[in-house]
């Protein structure tokens, strides 16, 4: 069954704006991507990486390490820079499998891309050391981890690059990050987004929210919002879009690849004033605790076992990861109801054999994730959590 013939959800797949990010903002006590020295905004984690790759000089006769366990958001950045890519194995428990790692570095490895999957950090001490010895590139990847420590040190400072995927932790219809802590990324220079996107951008986010019924105390605001809304798109429509302009990403809008017009975009104002807004701390304990809870519900649940049994103190995931026995039985029967469950790494490189990595063909099948955001209200929580176990106890 294909996406379009399942329901839509009815809880929010995603973080929603409310009345917390109108308050007063304190300073973030949680290690956060946000605090690395250089920081530039784009509009996706795959444009992040696209132009962390271009400000490595990186040419077509280099080698990219990338692991094999990945979305094509991954793999894009290097085939737009027309580098060899080289998939090297993952473990069960996600981690890289340095051994492997150690196999496939050539004399032309320029480049390994580590993730940090789920929100759950990587050790990057050994990979940083061999990355040293062999004149490699380290690009972090925090698209799943805005907060959190990897060996002791705050997310995205380990690496010559990081790269943060915003909009996966924020209620923003785009927005990605390109750090480091030790290149001024001064010479990437970026152009603002045209007057049509940001208005997209800003009412995609506000509309959202009106749609899962959120800001609803703040009547006065709802109305100046909604009138703000038909006006932005009455000047969108307007205006109108010639056929070969794009109003926005399609990362933005659930698609896998990398839109080279949009690598060298800024991340929009609105998105920017959220992310500046955002009650980080809030948005983290959040987080935490509805991990907890939907970890406490399904611990027993029959054909299904929580990924990570353990949840760091520092860490503050993106989703919840279960493995599922039977997936093409539950998969359908899960978006049937409307449960917002989705698979990162649903659709791998053609390269990807058993040879290559076993676990990354299995966890591309079995491994399914489902929303611990920050916006869950604890009805919809516990709506969800109660079909999921109906579901698997069938």
């Amino acid at each position: 069954m294909t996406a379009q013939h399942f329901p839509p959800a009815k809880i929010p797949p995603s973080a929603l704006l409310d009345s917390s990010f109108f308050g007063t903002v304190e300073k973030t006590a949680i290690p956060s991507i946000l605090d690395v020295k250089n920081s530039i905004f784009t509009t996706s984690g795959r444009a992040s990486i696209a132009l962390a790759l271009a400000d490595a000089q990186i040419t077509p006769q280099d080698e990219i390490l990338i692991p094999a366990y990945h979305c094509e958001a991954m793999v894009a950045p290097a085939k737009w820079r027309q580098s060899k890519i080289v998939f090297y194995r993952i473990k069960s428990d996600t981690k890289v499998d340095l051994k492997d790692v150690e196999t496939k570095i050539t004399s032309n490895t320029r480049v390994i891309i580590v993730t940090h999957y789920f929100g759950f950090e990587q050790d990057l001490q050994p990979i940083k050391k061999l990355c040293i010895e062999h004149n490699i590139i380290l690009i972090e990847d925090c698209a799943h981890a805005m907060f959190g420590l990897s060996s002791g040190q705050p997310i995205g400072t380990t690496g010559d690059y990081a790269i943060g995927s915003c909009m996966k932790f924020l209620p923003i219809y785009e927005g990605g990050m390109l750090c480091s802590s030790n290149r001024n990324l001064k010479s990437i220079e970026l152009t603002k987004p045209s007057l049509r996107f940001q208005a997209k951008s800003t009412v995609n986010a506000l509309e959202t929210s009106l749609k899962f019924h959120r800001l609803g105390s703040f009547g006065r605001l709802i109305n100046f919002l909604l009138k703000i809304k038909d006006t932005l798109w009455q000047t969108i429509k307007r205006t109108g879009i010639s056929s070969n302009e794009s109003l926005g990403p399609s990362s933005s809008d659930g698609g896998f690849g990398l839109d080279e017009a949009w690598i060298y975009k800024s991340m929009s104002y609105f998105s920017y004033w959220i992310l500046r807004h955002a009650p980080m701390d809030e948005i983290a304990e959040k987080r935490r605790n509805n991990y907890q809870a939907i970890q406490t519900a399904l611990a027993d649940l029959p054909n299904c076992r929580v990924l990570f049994e353990n949840l760091p103190e520092h860490t503050v995931p993106w989703v919840f990861p279960v493995y599922v026995k039977h997936p093409e039985k539950y998969f359908p029967l899960l978006k049937m109801q409307g449960i917002p469950v989705w698979r990162f790494a649903e659709f791998l490189d053609p390269a990807i054999t058993p040879e290559v990595c076993a676990v990354s063909i299995e966890y591309s099948k079995h491994i399914f994730q489902f929303p611990c955001h920050q916006s869950l209200q604890p009805d919809e929580l516990d709506w969800m959590l109660n079909e999921i176990k109906h579901i698997f106890t069938k």
